[in-house]
């Protein structure tokens, strides 16, 4: 029998430790500046813990701008976007693996190589789209436009997964006399269930951390998103760093709260199927 040794495993752990801090420190660090008052920001050497740690910064950042209709914009467009890329691509994942099999994989080629494209390529032409059809400052052009960079990777997550599971299934829900769309709704999507939580979730922060479009699609103040709204707090002359943290914590905290709830599902995807194919 081998005996591990204990250096080695004390080299992993010092490995595995120097990791965590490297990952957690910037999100302290972020939270500590949003509890300073502005006067300790700047102390030389900084204050890693402040007696002095207030909300005020919170406070002012939820009463004295339009944070909380940012923070509404962006769970409107988000949640929009989640359901409306989830919808389509389980629908299209479904039909190429059931009903055309040969045409997914230059079908997946396809959707990939759109995804290689910049987006910068696209802002006028979007822009031009919009405003032609009169959805300039609204949620729906926000929600089309992130749906549209999500889509081809969502695609192809869920191809993959639904190829995972074995057509006898299908052909077993026909024979009980079920329809198509019964057994896709039914039998398959709660097979799928892993694979939809993983796209929704990449969805979901695409959607949420999107600044461009949302920057080039909303004009109007009251309809900027918490991206726009955490970058408009950089002034030209002044930044106040606590106020700007406490709404990048703000913004952040949504998302490590949906990823910790989903974190088994997305683990479940990986493993089972949904990057096969």
């Amino acid at each position: 029998m081998i005996r591990r040794s204990p250096y080695l495993d004390g080299a992993r752990w010092a490995l595995v430790l120097v990791a965590l801090v490297m990952v957690v420190f910037p999100f302290y660090w972020m939270v500590n500046t949003s509890l300073k008052p502005a006067s300790e920001i700047f102390l030389s050497p900084p204050a890693f813990i402040s007696s002095n740690w207030s909300l005020d910064a919170y406070v002012t950042v939820l009463t004295e701008r339009p944070f909380a209709r940012y923070f509404l914009n962006s769970l409107v467009v988000t949640l929009g976007t989640t359901v409306l890329s989830v919808t389509l691509a389980a629908f299209a994942a479904y039909g190429f693996t059931r009903f055309f099999p040969r045409g997914a994989t230059p079908f997946i080629v396809f959707l990939l190589f759109t995804k290689m494209l910049p987006e910068t390529l696209l802002i006028i032409p979007y822009f031009q789209l919009m405003s032609s059809l009169g959805l300039l400052n609204s949620y729906f052009a926000l929600i089309l436009a992130y749906s549209s960079f999500a889509l081809p990777f969502s695609v192809w997550m869920l191809i993959g997964f639904f190829r995972s599971i074995p057509r006898d299934i299908d052909e077993a829900a026909k024979i009980d006399g079920a329809s198509y769309l019964q057994t896709f709704f039914l039998v398959i999507l709660p097979l799928a269930r892993p694979g939809l939580v993983a796209v929704a979730l990449f969805t979901f922060l695409i959607a949420w951390n999107s600044y461009l479009w949302a920057l080039v699609l909303t004009t109007d103040a009251s309809m900027h998103v918490l991206s726009v709204g955490v970058a408009n707090m950089v002034g030209e002359y002044r930044v106040q760093w606590n106020e700007l943290m406490a709404a990048a914590v703000i913004a952040a905290v949504p998302v490590m709260l949906l990823f910790s709830f989903l974190e088994k599902h997305l683990v479940n995807a990986i493993t089972s199927g949904a990057v096969k194919g």
